[in-house]
């Protein structure tokens, strides 16, 4: 399965399990930059609940491509370290996961470069075996699903509750979707904070947050297949 999604920023954890469940993630870095997606965002959990970091980009207009949002470096680098250092300071991996952290935040270049770098750090952490193919580096750099789909060789897509009617509308191929059911767990501090990006599950679990993530995985279903039936 292909799985086809725009890189993100520290990735939400349904994000990070198409890395456990895909044989193959095409990072969509040509997709235009949405505000409402986790290209340049992530959440933390902080002693006052949740906390979002973001990457400071220059406007450039709608339908700007991530290969060609531009960075801006006002400090913002220096800001994550101190809030990650402040929130996950005693946590059990916080002195593996950081350093490895703080090259992906160093990386150089477009937006869609410094997320296609924190993707990898996801993939490597998590020990995932899909293999990671930049859109951009696709022949005729394909710019919509449909052309990625197809150039990309797909044969089957996996997506995403929430983009699944679009994807199996878009693509000629049959379509999967990953069922995501966040289960609680550890974390830094009382109680359980949902809806944290991928670095709260590394900063806690280290090497197990794999499993900890296939815990949240509830199954695969075909696009448009009924739901099995709970049982009373």
């Amino acid at each position: 399965m292909t799985a086809i999604r725009p890189p993100e920023f520290a990735p939400r954890l349904p994000y990070a399990a198409l890395l456990l469940t895909a044989d193959r993630l095409v990072l969509a870095d040509t997709f235009a930059f949405s505000r409402q997606g986790g290209h340049n965002r992530t959440r933390i959990r902080t002693d006052k609940g949740a906390l979002w970091l973001s990457v400071p980009r220059r406007h450039a207009g709608l339908g700007q491509p991530l290969t060609e949002v531009e960075v801006v470096d006002d400090g913002w680098r220096r800001r994550h370290a101190a809030a990650l250092t402040a929130a996950y300071g005693s946590a059990s991996f916080f002195e593996h996961v950081m350093p490895e952290w703080a090259d992906v935040l160093a990386t150089p270049g477009s937006l869609a470069d410094l997320t296609v770098a924190s993707v990898r750090f996801t993939a490597r952490w998590l020990k995932s075996e899909a293999e990671i193919v930049r859109a951009s580096d696709l022949p005729g750099r394909p710019s919509a699903l449909a052309e990625v789909a197809d150039v990309a060789g797909a044969t089957t897509v996996l997506t995403l509750p929430e983009s699944a009617r679009r994807d199996a509308e878009a693509v000629g191929v049959p379509v999967r979707v990953l069922r995501f059911e966040e289960a609680e767990r550890r974390q830094v501090g009382e109680g359980f904070v949902p809806g944290l990006g991928v670095l709260d599950l590394l900063m806690t679990h280290g090497p197990a947050a794999a499993d900890v993530l296939r815990a949240s995985v509830q199954r695969v279903d075909a696009f448009g297949a009924p739901r099995p039936r709970t049982a009373s």
